[in-house]
This record gives structure tokens, C-alpha cells and sequence, in this order.
């Protein structure tokens, strides 16, 4: 019976658990939402344009995000969020 709890030893060393030094593995984006669920389709060309172009036409629930912006971290379907660079140039538009 002892013979075989080396082989026990082994195993157990080969089992899958975390370590604690690995942090959780976070998507580096949000999942990819259709822009109909915000109202957004309309402005889906608008990528690389200034967001003045756009801007009086966005719906009730947007808002515009700048790279220093800061936003609450709720997810709303029905908002609408464009992101642009420090020009005002539009890099991505997004629901949530």
C-alpha cells in the first residue's frame, strides 16, 4: 500500500489550482454589442471624423469620452459612448 503513495505525491503536484501570484484574466474589451441596442447605427461611419460633425445629432443617453475623461463604470445597453482623442477626433463608439 505505501508503494504507491509516491504516485499519489506526483499526481497531486499535477493537479490544475490558481497561484496566488496570477491575477484573474480581464477582457481587454467589452464584448462587441450591436450599436442598434444604443441607436448608435447611424453613426457607425463616423470613426476618424470629428465628433462636432455628430455631436448635435446623438441621442438622449450618449455621452462623449475623452483619453483623460472619467466614467462611471455601469453598463447601460441603451447608452451610446464615443470615445475620442485629444483632437475630438472619434476613435471608437460603443453601447454600455
Amino acid at each position: 500500500m505505501y508503494r504507491f503513495f509516491p504516485i499519489l505525491i506526483l499526481l497531486s503536484a499535477c493537479s490544475e489550482t490558481p497561484s496566488e501570484q496570477q491575477s484573474p484574466r480581464l477582457p481587454s474589451r467589452a464584448p462587441s454589442i450591436d450599436l442598434a441596442f444604443c441607436l448608435g447605427d447611424p453613426f457607425a461611419g463616423s470613426i476618424g471624423q470629428p465628433v462636432q460633425t455628430i455631436q448635435a445629432a446623438l441621442p438622449e443617453r450618449s455621452r462623449v469620452l475623452g483619453p483623460n475623461d472619467l466614467m462611471a463604470q455601469d453598463y447601460r445597453i441603451d447608452r451610446l459612448n464615443v470615445f475620442v482623442d485629444d483632437d475630438g477626433i472619434i476613435e471608437n463608439i460603443t453601447c454600455g
